[in-house]
């Protein structure tokens, strides 16, 4: 773990989060949710009009070591069901991931409350990356991928083939592609423009706002789902917001904000073209934080401004 996440830690526990997870650890799977979910923000994934929580938990960052604290990780998993999130995102890719959020979902019994993303991520051709893909399967315990990525627009032609021949037969539900370098924006809207997909991957955040320019306007355009990594900055806006003892602004109040990690988000959310943001964490109070998003009213468009000004002024 890293200081600016033990600076979040700490400033969850000041500001009660971490008390609600405590709360979690007594209580049995689904119940919170059953009470929670209907208050929560959802967003529709256009091809279908599904409708999925915006807010859902993603695994590269410290998730995929096997060797380390698999409790403290099926926590995190678990509490997102008991908020009332589904969204997992994986990779086989991101170490352990795979292997750990498959034997968490097994545990748990939970594979028909999740939401699960995983990608095709190979440098090789078509082979190779059936060949992950069937792996990818045994790992995380499942027949079937809500979603399947090609993953950082790595071949990508041959990939889609593959991940659309799945899906017709009844083994992938949705397709998407991911990117998140600025300098993939142009290519990620030509597979826009030029394929029949459900979702999109990108890189957005307060400190990073290039897909504003073409991606979003294309996603909305094409009817494309947007999923949004990284949107702590690999926890760089932790570290002069908490870790200096910055206290929220009175006017962010005014939308539901009382901890950093709902102010990032909710500038995130504010904006009507994403989807579903899915936020890397192991710790369950980050999880019920990052949930807490999905409460009370959206920034406007004036206060998403207003938002990053503030940041960029730091």
């Amino acid at each position: 773990m890293n200081d600016k996440n033990l600076t979040r830690k700490e400033f969850l526990k000041l500001s009660g989060a971490a008390a609600g997870a405590g709360l979690l650890a007594t209580s049995g799977l689904g119940s919170v949710a059953s009470a929670q979910a209907s208050d929560l923000l959802h967003r529709p994934i256009h091809s279908t009009g599904e409708m999925i929580p915006a807010v859902g938990l993603g695994t590269a960052l410290d998730f995929g070591d096997l060797s380390a604290d698999f409790e403290k990780r099926k926590g995190a998993i678990e509490a997102l069901f008991r908020e009332g999130g589904t969204v997992i995102d994986t990779s086989p890719t991101y170490s352990d991931a795979e292997q750990i959020v498959g034997r968490a979902l097994d545990e748990l019994g939970a594979r028909d409350k999740c939401f699960l993303a995983t990608k095709t991520s190979v440098r090789g051709g078509k082979q190779e990356g059936i060949d992950q893909n069937t792996k990818s399967y045994q790992d995380l315990k499942t027949n079937t991928f809500d979603l399947l990525q090609v993953h950082n627009l790595r071949g990508t032609e041959e990939h889609l083939e593959t991940i659309n021949g799945l899906r017709e037969e009844g083994k992938v539900r949705y397709v998407g592609i991911t990117h998140f370098r600025d300098n993939q924006n142009d290519d990620a809207v030509a597979v826009m423009e030029n394929h029949k997909i459900d979702f999109i991957q990108c890189h957005y955040n307060l400190l990073n706002r290039s897909v504003e320019e073409r991606v979003l306007p294309a996603a909305r355009e094409h009817g494309v789902a947007v999923m949004i990594n990284v949107p702590f900055a690999r926890g760089g806006l932790f570290g002069p917001t908490a870790g200096a003892g910055l206290e929220i602004p009175e006017w962010a109040k005014d939308f539901g904000v009382d901890t950093w990690g709902k102010f990032f988000l909710k500038f995130i959310l504010g904006h009507e073209d994403v989807t579903v943001i899915i936020p890397g964490t192991i710790n369950d109070y980050h999880v019920v934080d990052n949930i807490g998003a999905l409460r009370g009213r959206l920034p406007t468009q004036a206060e998403r401004e207003r938002m990053f000004q503030f940041i960029a002024d730091l």
